[in-house]
């Protein structure tokens, strides 16, 4: 990555996330030592940028990207789940928030680029779908690995892994769990582009200033003319994922994952 130093007109914070705005683009860091998970603080610093941009007329391109090079962002923390089951709407209360915090940046009236400086697994990955465009370091990985769990994708991921790579590879994909790496996932359409090593946030952030030099109204326009209609679709993402999450084989996978040994499904 350059060691340019640009100078921010606009610097919030929110939590783990921190947003700089300078030259029409916003770049939004989720920084949340070691695997920037997307916990209580996360999720929470995510919805707080997403409200800012949304009422920003001078942010026209998004830039969102990780701190550090172990994840873009991870999914949910597993600590946290395990004290949500142990609350009657706990999970259910949860998924809503989190669905919640991901349709918003989904619905952001400006071009959102995910600059994946790391892999991007699980949660991880349905937030970075949510992007318009999706560019990567060539070390990163892709994937949705939450049927290892005994679980599903519950942020989108069942809705929005289809549309970029088409339905037949995305279901394979899911159903093995399968991880893929970054020349794999821009061949199939799941990436748009992979940058130069250590350039994804430059690169990203030259192709947002292209982007921001176009007519604002315009831009957004085509955003919102070729924005697919998924509400329906996510809110039935939603109730299946709480069904697998009432499983006992989700228990299970739970477990195992916190005792790092390998589950034992009991298909129930």
């Amino acid at each position: 990555m350059s060691t340019d130093v640009v100078t921010p007109s606009v610097t919030e914070t929110f939590g783990p996330v921190r947003l700089d705005l300078a030259d029409g683009v916003a770049t939004v860091l989720v920084d949340s030592p070691p695997v920037n998970a997307m916990g209580k603080a996360v999720l929470q610093g995510l919805d707080d940028a997403a409200r800012w941009l949304a009422d920003s007329q001078e942010a026209r391109v998004v830039v969102l990207t990780g701190g550090g090079t172990k994840a873009f962002m991870a999914g949910a923390d597993i600590s946290e789940f395990e004290e949500l089951r142990t609350r009657p709407d706990g999970m259910r209360e949860h998924s809503a928030w989190a669905g919640g915090v991901l349709a918003a940046w989904a619905a952001l009236p400006q071009p959102v680029i995910a600059a994946v400086q790391a892999s991007a697994v699980g949660g991880g990955l349905e937030i970075a779908m949510t992007a318009d465009l999706i560019l990567t370091e060539p070390t990163a990985k892709f994937g949705l690995p939450e049927v290892k769990l005994g679980l599903i994708p519950g942020g989108g991921g069942t809705q929005r892994l289809p549309q970029r790579v088409g339905r037949p590879l995305a279901l394979k994909l899911m159903l093995l769990g399968s991880v893929v790496k970054a020349a794999e996932a821009a061949e199939v359409g799941l990436v748009d582009g992979v940058s130069e090593p250590g350039r994804v946030v430059d690169e990203a952030r030259e192709l947002a200033l292209r982007i921001a030099a176009m007519p604002r109204v315009a831009v957004q326009a085509l955003k919102r003319a070729t924005r697919p209609a998924l509400d329906d679709a996510l809110v039935e993402e939603r109730s299946i994922f709480l069904e697998v999450a009432a499983a006992e084989d989700f228990s299970e996978g739970l477990a195992a994952f916190v005792e790092r040994r390998a589950p034992v499904f009991t298909h129930r």
